[in-house]
């Protein structure tokens, strides 16, 4: 995604939100060039986590003890495995 510097500065938190949300990258520029990139540091968006889990081929004790994980994570994080 590209915006402006303008943009950034009057919609960072929506821009940030996101970045974080869907792992996009941002480009930012000023007067026309690129002159930085706005993107997460460390772990993978809720989408991208569910594409890698999907392609891994888990048993059925797997299948439940990963289900059981994401209940729990749920209760501490509120979201976990809520898709």
């Amino acid at each position: 995604m590209k915006v402006t510097a303008t943009e950034l500065a009057n919609d960072s938190k929506g821009i940030l939100d996101r970045v974080i949300a869907r792992g996009d990258a941002v480009q930012v520029e000023r007067h026309g060039k690129r002159v930085v990139q706005i993107r997460r540091t460390v772990g993978v968006s809720g989408a991208e986590l569910l594409k890698r889990l999907k392609a891994v081929r888990f048993t059925a004790a797997e299948q439940r003890e990963l289900k059981a994980a994401m209940g729990a994570a749920s209760k501490v994080f509120g979201h976990a495995g809520s898709h």
